[in-house]
């Protein structure tokens, strides 16, 4: 019976981490289009909350633009 419950759990989490990995996956992407576009605000809006928690390509892309001055004030720190 115990076997069965940590089979369970683990269905339950990876379930959850896929289900959040693919959220995380439509906002860079929706930050990515508009970036592209020109949409500086926009890829702000979307790249911001996902650098904030450790996306790694986000916080890249974060520093391109405050290092090229897109969307934001150029900032080198």
């Amino acid at each position: 019976m115990i076997n069965l419950s940590t089979k369970t759990l683990r269905l339950i989490v990876n379930f959850a981490l896929g289900c959040f990995g693919v959220g995380w996956s439509g906002d860079f992407q929706k930050g990515l289009e508009a970036y592209y576009k020109g949409d500086y605000a926009t890829a702000l809006k979307e790249w911001k909350p996902l650098a904030e928690g450790g996306y790694i390509d986000a916080q890249n892309n974060l520093g391109i633009m405050y290092n090229n001055g897109k969307g934001v004030l150029q900032d080198y720190v």
